[in-house]
């Protein structure tokens, strides 16, 4: 048998190996962790959080609103956004909630749409509610964030072409700098924009949410768009937000939803894992952290540039964690990726796994990344109807969040999502993330016992003891 045939059989036994590892492999579930009285450092911030369309209500003069009145409906149960749960008129009631619960710290959003309902007309009405919202959360003690876009793009905005329109970033920095000289004394943290990459990827290449767009080279072109938007608002906010005497000037940063990526098995699994957790979780971030935007597709186009004005325009990273994802290579799914979860753990009612484990590990890999830059958990939750898993996922996810902080990982606090159930985009309002159930006929709010359960964190900076913990879930304790 000659040389090459043996190198070429023992070459197709390895191959044949490899792809027998990744059929057979079976991804390992959360490893256990000990809760028992973990205690936080002093001015740890403990936070929930309303999302400005997801639960203010009546924002209907937007791209969202009008894709969810299309027949059929795009949308879970045929739901529309409507009033969601009211928050817009309710703050005051919420803001008691959370004040009560032992929060110090709360996120509320800018709808654009309300704001500057026309283009280049602005809604004086609408500037004053937001500003006595967040007077409101002042008066209570809390730490301010401010986030000021997350999907939805105003009718005529969006009309204009949204953000592959110059007139519409024009549009954008205008409203910055408005937020910037009306609001800049009294937030603490400001968010440029939330989960900007899922807004290009899911909008423009796979088409699932507006602007329902199928094509790879607009989306990494709205992708890079969103970058340069970012560092703009950075800057503008820096000069416009001017600090009172002696203050510190505006801290801002972006909050942005992560996966925690594992392959399948070896190989083609490890080289598309490696190009989702790049496109997904790092692209973004790495050009406001270092001013290069690098962005490619496997197989695809890509976008490579250097500029300056980039460079740096993270003071804080908001971190959004929720699931892993387990990767592999399959040439007939979009982009070759095939996407799974772990079954042998538990799940939330969205069928997501519940992994604490990954927010340690993504929290690890951001701090090595981005040294320098602090972390915020800006949002950690689940769907969970019964209420019969959050409290575990609470209390779980915040053991790992103390060991980070043990190690030195620089994050200063914990949001979980959300203080009340809320629209959930196109899974409408099934999923309930709430601590507190809305009932949607009265809008009233029903404390869960994971309520009671964050209560207590809030109240001690530490998590409970074993032996407290059933009185605690019971309103006891």
């Amino acid at each position: 048998m000659s040389f090459a045939v043996i190198i070429g059989m023992s070459g197709a036994v390895l191959f044949a190996a490899v792809v027998l590892y990744g059929s057979l492999r079976r991804s390992r579930p959360s490893a256990p962790i000990s809760i028992a009285g973990r205690r936080f450092p002093d001015g740890f911030l403990w936070a929930t959080g309303e999302d400005a369309y997801q639960h203010e209500g009546g924002n209907l003069n937007n791209d969202w609103a009008r894709w969810e009145a299309q027949d059929p409906s795009p949308i879970e149960n045929g739901d529309r956004c409507g009033n969601a749960v009211d928050f817009y008129n309710r703050y005051e009631s919420d803001f008691d909630l959370a004040a009560r619960d032992g929060q110090n710290a709360h996120r509320v959003g800018i709808e654009w749409s309300r704001v500057e309902p026309e283009k280049g007309r602005y809604d004086e009405d609408a500037f004053r509610r937001y500003g006595a919202i967040i007077d409101a959360m002042r008066r209570r003690g809390f730490v301010v964030f401010l986030n000021l876009w997350h999907f939805t793009l105003p009718l005529w905005a969006a009309d204009e072409g949204g953000w592959e329109s110059a007139e519409v970033m024009e549009r954008w920095e205008a409203l910055v700098r408005q937020c910037a000289e009306r609001f800049g004394p009294r937030v603490d943290y400001w968010s440029t924009m939330i989960d900007a990459q899922i807004y290009a990827l899911a909008g423009y290449a796979v088409g699932e949410i507006p602007p329902n767009q199928k094509d790879i080279r607009r989306a990494l072109s709205v992708y890079r768009t969103l970058i340069h938007a970012h560092a703009r608002a950075y800057h503008l906010i820096k000069i416009h937000a001017a600090p009172p005497a002696g203050a510190s000037a505006p801290r801002v940063g972006q909050i942005y939803f992560f996966f925690h990526y594992e392959p399948k098995g070896l190989l083609l699994d490890r080289v598309i894992t490696r190009q989702m957790d790049r496109i997904f979780n790092q692209n973004l971030l790495d050009a406001l952290y270092t001013g290069t935007i690098d962005l490619r597709v496997l197989l695809g186009p890509s976008i490579r540039e250097h500029d300056e004005a980039l460079r740096g325009t993270l003071d804080w990273i908001g971190v959004n964690y929720y699931t892993r994802e387990i990767l592999s290579f399959n040439p007939f799914k979009p982009g070759f990726i095939e996407r799974k979860t772990c079954t042998s753990s538990p799940a939330t009612d969205m069928g997501w796994e519940i992994y604490p484990e990954g927010i340690y590990r993504l929290c690890k890999t951001l701090g090595g990344r981005y040294p320098g830059v602090p972390l915020f958990i800006a949002e950690s939750g689940l769907a969970d109807a019964a209420d019969d898993r959050r409290p575990r996922f609470i209390l779980e996810h915040l053991a790992w969040v103390h060991r980070l902080v043990q190690e030195g990982c620089p994050i200063t606090g914990f949001t979980y999502w959300s203080m009340t159930d809320n629209w959930e985009w196109a899974k409408g309002f099934g999923p309930k993330f709430g601590l507190y159930r809305v009932e949607r006929a009265t809008m009233e709010r029903v404390e869960t016992s994971s309520a009671r359960l964050y209560r207590f964190i809030a109240h001690n900076n530490r998590l409970p003891e074993e032996s407290e913990l059933d009185a605690i879930l019971r309103g006891d304790g």
